[in-house]
C-alpha cells in the first residue's frame, strides 16, 4: 500500500445513508497509512426515509438524523467532511427543482405518504385503491401497476 501510505487523501462519495460504508473504507484507509482522510459528499446530508424503493426506511437509521456534519465527520472517522448543497445539486442536474425529489434530503415528498403505521419501501405499493397486483417471495404486496409488461404506455 506504498500508493496510500503518509498520503493526504480525498474519498468521494454519492451519499451517506448510514456511515457503514464510509467507516470502513476510512478505517482501512487509516489501516494503509493514510496520514489525513478527507470525505466529500455529491449530495446533501439524507435525513428522511424513502418510500419510493430505496432500502432505507425510518429516520433512525440515518446517520444525518439528528447529528450534525461535524458529529457525522467524528462518526465515520474522516479529518474533513463536506457536503454539497440542495441548491448546488440542484443547479447541478440541470432540472428545474419540481421536477426533481429531494425528499430524502429536504423532508417533502412528491406524493405524500398516506399510511404513516405502513412505514417502508413498500409505503405506496400497498395503499388503498392502487390496484395491488400480486405478492413478492416474501407477501409484500407489488405494486401500482401491471409490471414491465406495460411500462412504456404509463407514466
Amino acid at each position: 500500500m506504498h500508493q496510500i501510505k503518509g498520503r493526504r487523501l480525498v474519498v468521494v462519495d454519492d451519499s451517506i445513508v448510514r456511515g457503514n460504508t464510509q467507516r470502513a473504507q476510512i478505517r482501512m484507509l487509516r489501516e494503509a497509512g493514510a496520514a489525513e482522510v478527507h470525505v466529500r459528499i455529491s449530495s446533501p446530508p439524507v435525513k428522511w426515509p424513502c418510500f419510493y424503493g430505496i432500502d432505507f426506511a425510518s429516520r433512525a437509521e440515518l446517520v444525518a438524523n439528528g447529528l450534525n456534519v461535524e458529529e457525522i465527520r467524528a462518526s465515520i472517522g474522516a479529518d474533513s467532511l463536506g457536503y454539497i448543497s440542495d441548491e448546488g445539486m440542484i443547479a447541478a442536474t440541470g432540472q428545474p427543482a419540481e421536477r426533481l425529489c429531494t425528499a430524502c434530503f429536504s423532508g417533502v415528498y412528491p406524493i405524500e405518504p398516506a399510511v404513516v403505521r405502513a412505514v417502508g419501501k413498500h409505503v405506496l405499493e400497498t395503499l388503498p385503491g392502487l390496484g395491488a397486483t400480486g405478492r413478492d417471495a416474501d407477501g409484500v404486496p407489488l405494486g401500482m401497476s401491471g409490471g414491465a409488461a406495460d411500462a412504456l404506455t404509463r407514466p
